[in-house]
């Protein structure tokens, strides 16, 4: 039912919540389990699936995040750092709406069990995901959030079955897609003199990653952008 759909897990410090995040999953319906730079897989992890091993050794171990997202059109990181994140933070309710309806590839992020996500890896995330918990003691081990999250997901899911099927034809660019175009703003506009610190960039991609672009949109700003290169070419071999 989840096949687009992945959770990520990333640099997971302690074996056995590789293991019990598994068991969270399946207990779910997902299967598709990511793990960045982990540690290691060992019989912990095996014991701790309680079944669900098959996830654990069908894993996709990946060396970086930006591999784990490479082509998802929606990325959901998990933060309990809120000031910076207002615009763009959602709770597992919401969160499983907006998944539900979705066509292309997603992915959950969970981050070190210490320090989370960091700064980079945040802002190349469309939401940040919250759980509201007892503000006196909100301390969820990463399986338990995992649970609550994929619990939400299958819930979204059951309510999707009961409505009309609705196809949409939109195709959103993919987080390759995305960096490529940062990639290529970045360079241009430092060659003009805009760009002068990385904040400015830091801004652009909050902006852009708030919209969740369409590929054929994507396609148009970097058209722009080729266009901008070729006037200065030209200006270049005139003067």
């Amino acid at each position: 039912m989840f096949d687009n759909i992945r959770i990520v897990l990333i640099e997971t410090s302690h074996t056995g919540n590789i293991g019990s995040t598994a068991r969270a999953m399946k207990t779910m319906g997902l299967s598709q389990l990511y793990l960045v730079s982990p540690k290691s897989i060992d019989e912990q992890s095996i014991a701790l699936a309680a079944g669900a091993d098959d996830i654990v050794n069908n894993a996709n171990i990946v060396s970086t995040f930006d591999e784990a997202i490479a082509d998802c059109s929606l990325v959901i990181g998990t933060s309990a750092r809120l000031r910076h994140l207002q615009s763009t933070l959602i709770e597992p309710r919401e969160c499983a709406e907006k998944v539900a309806q979705y066509q292309g590839n997603v992915a959950v992020i969970f981050g070190r069990e210490r320090v989370g996500l960091h700064n980079d890896e945040l802002l190349k995330c469309h939401y940040h995901l919250t759980i509201p918990a007892n503000p006196d003691y909100s301390s969820l081990n990463l399986a338990m959030a995992v649970q609550i999250v994929c619990y939400e997901l299958r819930m979204a899911h059951l309510m999707e079955q009961q409505l009309p099927d609705i196809k949409s034809d939109n195709q959103y660019a993919t987080s390759q897609d995305m960096e490529y175009f940062f990639n290529h703003t970045e360079k241009l506009y430092q060659s003009l003199g805009f760009i002068q610190n990385p904040g400015v960039m830091q801004k652009l991609r909050r902006l852009y990653t708030r919209i969740n672009i369409e590929r054929n949109e994507l396609n148009i700003l970097r058209g722009m952008l080729s266009a901008v290169e070729k006037r200065l070419d030209l200006s270049k071999r005139d003067s």
